[in-house]
């Protein structure tokens, strides 16, 4: 590693460097947060797709994703696909569905990526996803202005040893790319389409550290105000602000993380560089200057036409217990845990609207919701 003398300079100082701050995330409280009380870790990113037999070998293929679960319900007429990108070796269950397919999911220490199928779509030649980047927030002279919605969640991302090499490959393969790694202004990353048209980064991460070709490293959302959903990432959920990215005068990007109690004592330039060290995921939160003090603004969240990504979920050791401390602080709700068909779940709702899912980790779906009899 370099010495802290040469590192280069953080976005954060070069800000500083170039004129009057921009808005910023507050210093983290003091006391411990409710989800760190109750271990709540990043654990699903969820998208809507088209066709399973489709997106499902597609990550499996291209990014060696593995599912490890499946939910069919059928009286909801829809199914739930879970991919993990698993560490080589990794012990897993070997029938998928199965009650140790269904534990190893809600025991897990990783992060899924959830992918939604509401039966029938595959054959609708008119339905297709939002990805979340399409929007009226954009200039009218832009290929992606939408009129309608403003554009909400980005993309979720993999990082690897090479972006270039990987691109040439992915292409080769046939898939899709939004942006290629000589394009654009940010060089030496890309952006790969999937079968929906929901964006991939590839990025590139510190070599040498994973033998692992690829790893699920960040799922992005568009915010209204930035620094208070930081707080709230952080200060109620207990995730840490390992990255603050500002481009003056434009956007913010923040990056959170959960962290090990060793690696939340890490000094601020090592913190910095985690979203290209850990195999875990970060959450990206773009946050564009001003937008905060637009009463009229709001981001999409996707969970109304059009729609697409749903939401992102944690799972907690025990969900009635942080329920009741996130009521009691404020936090608004869209399901309590012992509301509707699905128990041992919840859901609430962040500075920007986008649904969290909360989970009790080792939870059962009941048998009776998948069309199953005692």
């Amino acid at each position: 590693l370099k010495p802290a003398s040469s590192l280069p300079p953080s976005p954060r100082a070069r800000a500083r460097a170039a004129g009057p701050m921009e808005p910023t995330a507050k210093e983290a409280r003091t006391e411990m947060p409710i989800g760190r009380k109750y271990n709540a870790s990043l654990q699903q990113c969820m998208l809507r797709i088209k066709d399973p037999a489709v997106s499902v070998p597609f990550y499996e293929k291209n990014f060696g994703m593995k599912l490890i679960h499946r939910y069919d319900f059928p009286e909801f007429k829809f199914s739930l696909y879970f991919l993990e990108k698993t560490r080589d070796g990794q012990p897993l269950p070997d029938d998928i569905p199965s009650a140790a397919s269904e534990k190893y999911l809600w025991t897990m220490p990783g992060c899924v990526l959830e992918l939604t199928h509401n039966h029938g779509t595959e054959n609708d030649e008119n339905f297709k996803v939002w990805s979340g980047n399409q929007g009226k927030d954009l200039p009218t002279g832009s290929p992606l202005y939408m009129d309608g919605p403003n554009r909400g969640f980005g993309h979720i991302a993999f990082n690897m040893d090479d972006v270039e090499a990987t691109s040439e490959a992915l292409e080769k393969n046939g898939v899709k790319f939004q942006k290629r790694p000589n394009e654009g202004r940010m060089k030496g990353i890309a952006f790969a389409l999937d079968p929906d048209g929901y964006w991939i980064e590839l990025v590139p991460r510190e070599k040498g550290l994973f033998k692992e070709p690829f790893n699920f490293s960040q799922v992005m959302m568009r915010v209204k105000d930035g620094p208070k959903t930081v707080e709230f990432y952080r200060d109620v959920m207990g995730m840490s602000l390992v990255r603050e990215m500002v481009i003056p005068n434009d956007f913010t990007n923040f990056f959170l993380m959960n962290l090990s109690e060793k690696e939340r004592g890490a000094a601020a330039e090592d913190q910095a560089q985690m979203p290209k060290r850990l195999w875990q995921p970060a959450l990206e939160l773009t946050f564009n200057h001003g937008t905060e003090k637009d009463d009229e603004f709001q981001v999409h969240t996707g969970n109304t036409d059009p729609q697409g990504f749903g939401h992102i979920g944690f799972i907690v050791d025990d969900l009635k217990a942080m329920c009741e401390e996130l009521d009691k602080a404020g936090v608004p709700f869209f399901k309590r845990p012992d509301e509707g068909k699905m128990r041992g779940l919840a859901f609430v709702l962040d500075p920007s609207g986008y649904r969290v899912e909360l989970i009790q980790r080792g939870m059962s779906i009941d048998p009776a919701l998948l069309g199953k009899t005692a």
